[in-house]
C-alpha cells in the first residue's frame, strides 16, 4: 500500500484557487459512477505500518474532493482540492505544486485505487424496500400510474416498478447513485433524476418541473 504512505504525506499541497464548476444538472458529469463517499478500513490496525484507521474519499460532480484520513490515535488530518478523471486514470490536487496520479478500476460501488479497495456507503437510511403512499405529476397522470414500488439495495443496486389503473406493469433494474438531496436511477437506455427528501421511514421523491411526486413509506 505504497500509494497510502505518499497519500499520507500530501497534506501540506497547497489549497486550491480556481473557480469551482457549476453542475448541479448531474446527467452533465461524464463519470457519475465516481461519485459518492469511499471508504478503505484498515484491516490490521494494530500491526499494519500504516498509521490510519480508516481513510475517506469524497468525489463531488464540481470536480472538487475531500480526503479524511482518520489515524491510529484518533486525530483526523483533512485534504480537499479539485480532481480530473478519464475512463482510468484520476488525479487529486489539480493547481497544486505535487498534483497526486492514480489508476483506477471502478464499478457502482467498489473503487480500485492503485490496487487498493475502497468500497461505497450511503450517507443515510436511504436503503430499503419502499412502496408508493401518495403519487401525482403530469407524468404520473398521463401513464395512469397507480402504484410504485423502489427497492434500493446497501451496494447501490435498485428495482423499480410502476403499475397502471389496467395492472400493466413496467419494470427497471440498474444502478443508483446520489449526490445532496439527489438519487439517480441508471438502467439499461435511460437514467431518471429526482431529488428526495428522507424523513424516517418516509421517502419523498420530486421530478424536475413537477413531472413526478411520490410519497412512499418503507416497508422493510
Amino acid at each position: 500500500m505504497k500509494w497510502i504512505l505518499i497519500l499520507l504525506t500530501c497534506f501540506s499541497l497547497n489549497a486550491w484557487s480556481s473557480e469551482v464548476k457549476d453542475n448541479t444538472d448531474l446527467s452533465h458529469f461524464d463519470l457519475p459512477l465516481l461519485l459518492g463517499d469511499w471508504y478503505l478500513l484498515n484491516p490490521e490496525p494494530d500491526s499494519a505500518a500504516e498509521n490510519f484507521l480508516a481513510i475517506k474519499l469524497t468525489l463531488e460532480s464540481n470536480y472538487t474532493f475531500k480526503i479524511d484520513i482518520q489515524k491510529k490515535d484518533y486525530s483526523v488530518d483533512h485534504w480537499e482540492g479539485m480532481y480530473t478523471a478519464n475512463d482510468d486514470t484520476i488525479i487529486l490536487g489539480l493547481n497544486t505544486s505535487e498534483p497526486q496520479v492514480y489508476a483506477y478500476s471502478s464499478n457502482h460501488n467498489m473503487l480500485n485505487l492503485n490496487g487498493v479497495m475502497f468500497t461505497k456507503a450511503l450517507p443515510n437510511a436511504l436503503a430499503g424496500i419502499w412502496s408508493s403512499a401518495e403519487l401525482s405529476g403530469d407524468d404520473l397522470r398521463a401513464s395512469n400510474i397507480k402504484k410504485m414500488d423502489l427497492v434500493l439495495q446497501p451496494d447501490f443496486i435498485f428495482m423499480f416498478r410502476v403499475s397502471d389503473e389496467l395492472g400493466g406493469e413496467v419494470v427497471h433494474r440498474g444502478v443508483y447513485y446520489t449526490e445532496g438531496n439527489h438519487l439517480v436511477l441508471l438502467y439499461e437506455n435511460g437514467e431518471h433524476d429526482t431529488t428526495y427528501t428522507l424523513n424516517s421511514d418516509v421517502l419523498t421523491l420530486e421530478g424536475q418541473e413537477g413531472d413526478m411526486y411520490a410519497v412512499l413509506n418503507r416497508i422493510r
